[in-house]
Parts: structure tokens; sequence; C-alpha cells
């Protein structure tokens, strides 16, 4: 084990699911770690948990937090992949009705549905209810992207659920 790793392992808290990050971070929650002599650089905590576990970063991959925290650093939780991948598995969220993809239509008690996806605007209908819409909204992302695993899994405990009644 060579002084980074032995470092890096040393501020590192692991749990059941999340292994957090104890040390420094920076302003959006990233861990930090400094490289160590005679390099001053500071690495992504995350990125040296990665190549840690699985091996080098290729040229052009970032590393997705698929549980969506920023501070966790469990080699399981991250996976290598393009910046579009990454974008593709954000957490949900739209400002104006707390559902990524929908929005309300004014002078209207609808909501209609937008995914972007490689810089296009894709329509997928207007519905009645917030409901529908954001179901709309999973499915045509779940159409649309390779890496929303959000969305995948909403999706599938939501048939569950239906099975289930």
């Amino acid at each position: 084990m060579n002084d980074l790793e032995a470092r890096f392992w040393a501020k590192v808290q692991k749990a059941e699911d999340c292994w957090n990050w104890t040390a420094s971070k920076n302003s959006v929650g990233y861990g930090l770690i400094g490289e160590g002599a005679p390099s001053r650089a500071v690495l992504l905590a995350h990125r040296v948990s990665y190549t840690l576990a699985k091996g080098p970063i290729a040229d052009g991959l970032v590393i997705d937090h698929r549980c969506h925290n920023r501070a966790c650093v469990n080699p399981s939780h991250l996976r290598a992949v393009t910046q579009k991948q990454n974008g593709e598995n954000r957490g949900s969220w739209t400002a104006r009705t707390g559902s990524r993809g929908v929005y309300p239509v004014t002078n209207s008690h609808k909501f209609q549905v937008r995914v972007r996806h490689n810089g296009k605007l894709h329509y997928a209908g207007l519905y009645d209810s917030i409901e529908e819409a954001e179901a709309a909204a999973i499915a045509k992302r779940n159409e649309l992207f390779t890496c929303n695993d959000m969305d995948r899994e909403t999706n599938h405990h939501n048939a569950a659920r239906r099975l289930a009644a």
C-alpha cells in the first residue's frame, strides 16, 4: 500500500451503503485529497477510489456517483461514463413542479412534458395531472437515456407497486 492509498483509506467512513469521505471537500461536496510529494496536486477522492479499486480512468470519461452522494467513495457506487451519460443520471428536480421534465402550462391546469437529449428538446405530451406527466417524463427518459438509474428504479418500483395492488 502506497502513501496515497494509506492516507486515502484513513479518511473514509465505511457504512453498509455509502462510504463517506470524512476529510476536506470542495464547494459542491466532492472529497479532496492531496497527491503527496513531490506533487502538490489536489485530487478528487471519488476518482482516487475508482482508480484504486478498478484501475485507470479512460481518457474522456468522468466518474458517476450512482448513489447521487458526492461524498461517497464506495467503488461499487462509482462508474466511468461519458459526460452525457453522467448528466442523464441526475436526481429528479424541476423548480416549478418538483418533477424533472414536467412544466405547468400557463393559464391552464395541465402539465407539459419536455425532455432534452443530445441538445434536442423532445415533447412527450400534455397531461391533466402531475402524476401522469411525471410517468410520461420517466418513460421518455427511459426511451432516450442509457444511464438514468433513478428513473429506471422508479419505473421498476412503480410497476412492482401496481402489481401488488
